[in-house]
């Protein structure tokens, strides 16, 4: 989207002007003209400041390097027993399709 358009506030029901930017504010209120859109762009902006939010144990700066090594091992463990565990369902799963489809 480029250019100037005129959008309708969401807050107040005003009519302002838009860039098409996340960020823009509205000019009666102040509040976000499209405020999904500009919590969506805060989530991945937070997300690319810290990737590994989904590690069981997080590695502190302050870790010393084995436990730093200790917290790694374990946080790859944890992901490789999830893996292990789709994997395991899947292959169950295909095993029944595949008599299902035989004794069919």
């Amino acid at each position: 989207m480029s250019g100037v358009s005129e959008i309708k506030c969401p807050h107040c029901g005003e009519w302002t002007t838009s860039h098409g930017r996340h960020d823009d504010k509205c000019a009666g209120c102040g509040g976000y003209l499209e405020p999904h859109r500009f919590s969506r762009e805060a989530e991945v902006r937070i997300k690319k400041e810290n990737p590994r939010k989904a590690d069981y144990f997080a590695i502190k700066p302050s870790d010393g390097p084995f436990m730093r090594e200790v917290k790694g091992f374990l946080n790859a463990f944890g992901w490789i027993v999830f893996y292990s565990e789709i994997a395991f369902y899947a292959c169950v799963t295909g095993v029944i399709l595949i008599l299902g489809i035989i004794a069919g």
